[in-house]
């Protein structure tokens, strides 16, 4: 009895410092996660030889692989001599420290003279704030964005060719909210018919992802990635095909953004958790499920 009581006692006190643990986590993480999104618009100003230049950064991929972006410099009231011009950025976005370096590629409309920069800085955890290093010409020194409307047309040829983004997309900090709210949460993550393969559209939504769970803020959690699919077929085929899509998930992130398969636990559940019972053919049932295993409310 005696024994039976420590042990007892000992279990208690684990899973109070679990729940402890949780609790902190989810207070850390909605105090951290108002948007989080890196991708879009950043405005502001950056200084090179020409002086205050007015900028308007748009950043359409951001993993720690492949990075790009378009910049769109234009005079600033404080500096209205200065030309438009704009040209294509490529780099890498680290999100554990949430560095993003980028570097000029391709010219679009170039004035006179001008040369292309390297920006390298750190987004605030908010998601708000973009500011660091310029280099490349002489007498470049810092930059400064924030989300805000851009106050400058782009010409045609600054216009970017931006991926195309699913209208239900959830951002980087919406993500982290939900799962310490819930432990879990149900991605929109499309794919081709009766296939395991990540339609183009569907992977802004899983690079969103990618900059949390790689943040960090969650960089020790374990994470559960679980298939489902809705009723249409047999129990086999979408048991098979829900472990597949699990599967396809964990290998874009580990392909996008180096992530370390062993944090990952994938599962695959068929048709047996259907989100919409009464509606079992809706597609609203074919989800990937994102959950903290070391969660105890999960």
């Amino acid at each position: 009895m005696a024994i039976s009581s420590k042990l007892l006692a000992l279990g208690v006190a684990v899973l109070a410092a679990s729940l402890s643990t949780a609790h902190a986590l989810a207070q850390e993480m909605r105090a951290d996660s108002t948007d989080g999104s890196v991708m879009g618009e950043w405005v502001g100003t950056y200084t090179c030889a020409q002086g205050l230049t007015g900028l308007t950064l748009t950043i359409a991929e951001a993993t720690p692989t492949s990075a790009r972006a378009m910049f769109h410099f234009y005079a600033d009231p404080r500096n209205p001599q200065v030309p438009t011009g704009c040209f294509t950025m490529e780099g890498n976005y680290d999100p554990v420290s949430s560095r993003l370096q980028l570097s000029g590629h391709d010219w679009l409309l170039r004035p006179s003279g001008y040369m292309f920069v390297s920006f390298e800085g750190m987004i605030d955890a908010e998601g708000r704030n973009f500011q660091g290093l310029v280099s490349g010409p002489p007498r470049c020194t810092t930059f400064k964005l924030s989300r805000q409307p851009s106050p400058a047309t782009p010409q045609e040829k600054c216009v970017f060719d931006t991926p195309t983004i699913q209208g239900d997309q959830i951002s980087a900090g919406k993500i982290a909210q939900v799962l310490a709210d819930d432990g879990r949460i149900d991605l929109n993550i499309l794919f081709d018919f009766s296939k395991a393969t990540i339609r183009p559209d569907s992977r802004s939504q899983l690079d969103e992802l990618g900059r949390i769970l790689m943040s960090p803020l969650m960089a020790e959690q374990r994470i559960g990635i679980f298939g489902h699919t809705d009723a249409v077929g047999s129990v086999e085929a979408n048991q098979q095909l829900s472990e597949e899509r699990a599967a396809a998930v964990l290998d874009y992130l580990v392909d996008r953004f180096n992530a370390p398969d062993e944090r990952f636990e994938i599962r695959g559940f068929g048709k047996d958790r259907l989100k919409k019972p009464d509606s079992p053919q809706d597609e609203a049932n074919r989800r990937v499920e994102i959950m903290l295993l070391n969660n105890p409310s999960g």
